[in-house]
């Protein structure tokens, strides 16, 4: 059980159109929720809806791991949080196995890369984050079902105040996960109040092809927009045209890729985004312009690069997140 958000933070399952999901800290939910029904009562009835913020933390774990992974981020977020605000505002956390991991395994082969020997390395990884973009979109829809927090007002408070309860979500991704959560915010910017990409990457048809050509670190090649290009401009062998990186899909991922680049909601969303500087899985250069362009855009976001880190989420990144968070998710 939660002690004023220190101690140990409870765990619960919620189970939501097939995917279990794992809520943390939501037992302090009840106590919240009435204290605020009480005040609502107290002031009588207003002109403008009385609103209860809820912040919530989705976090999305890398490709060949677990929930379990990502648990012990939602722990830490947890910790840091309340030690590092005031605010009466509760934070929970949500994870869940992305698709074809955990429990939820249907051919561990699938996840792999061309080096592991799956050919269909390109399409699996991109359509496995769109899969599991749409299950974070079911969890996000339907958790305040089964939270079912207006159970906890007072009686008629819900219709005299017109109280509504305001969830912020906060998207966080380490790997495959921040390749999600970005895609998640282009596809869904009315749900996301905070990104968090950890060693995640904004283009993927770049991220892919370098790793599809074996481009060297010095090469030209390396940094290009990819997805920019025509299909015959990729100058691909017989095999990859045939089955490692077929026409449509480049055609399907370019095009997303470009609109991420041209069109997404940096003004909206507050984005605190992490790297490795050493990181040659996912290199950060990749994503470079496109941070460039988001701090630009959100003079509230902000990206942190650590010089000693590779292809890993570390205590530092979380650090500095949860630091950067409280400055902004209760204002």
């Amino acid at each position: 059980m939660a002690d004023n958000g220190k101690g140990q933070f409870s765990k619960s399952e919620v189970f939501v159109g097939g995917v279990k999901a794992y809520l943390y800290n939501g037992d302090t939910l009840e106590r919240y929720v009435k204290k605020q029904g009480d005040i609502a009562s107290k002031q009588g009835r207003t002109a403008e809806p009385f609103q209860i913020p809820l912040n919530v933390a989705y976090l999305v774990h890398g490709r060949g791991q677990t929930y379990q992974s990502t648990e012990g981020i939602a722990y830490k977020f947890l910790e840091q949080y309340y030690e590092k605000t005031k605010s009466e505002v509760p934070f929970v956390c949500v994870t869940f196995d992305d698709r074809n991991h955990g429990e939820r395994v249907v051919d561990e082969t699938r996840n792999g890369s061309w080096k592991s020997g799956n050919v269909h390395h390109a399409v699996d990884l991109v359509s496995m984050v769109h899969g599991i973009a749409y299950d974070l979109k079911l969890i996000i829809d339907y958790l305040p079902s089964y939270l079912n927090l207006e159970y906890f007002l007072p009686p008629g408070v819900t219709e005299q105040q017109k109280v509504v309860f305001k969830y912020r979500n906060i998207l966080s991704g380490v790997s495959l996960g921040g390749h999600t959560v970005i895609r998640f915010a282009h596809m869904y910017p009315h749900l996301v109040d905070v990104l968090n990409p950890v060693i995640g990457c904004s283009a993927l048809s770049s991220l892919l092809l370098n790793r599809l050509r074996g481009t060297s670190l010095d090469s030209e090649d390396k940094y290009k927009s990819w997805f920019y290009y025509d299909y015959s401009e990729l100058s691909l062998d017989e095999a990859a045209r045939k089955e490692l990186y077929p026409e449509a899909f480049h055609k399907y991922l370019a095009a997303e890729d470009a609109s991420i680049f041209e069109s997404f909601p940096f003004a909206k969303i507050k984005m605190f985004a992490s790297f490795g500087q050493n990181d040659t899985l996912v290199p950060p250069a990749l994503s470079k312009t496109w941070v460039d362009l988001y701090l630009n855009s959100n003079l509230h976001s902000e990206a942190f690069i650590q010089s000693d880190a590779g292809h890993e989420a570390t205590p530092e990144m979380i650090n500095k997140f949860t630091t950067w968070l409280v400055k902004y998710i209760n204002n």
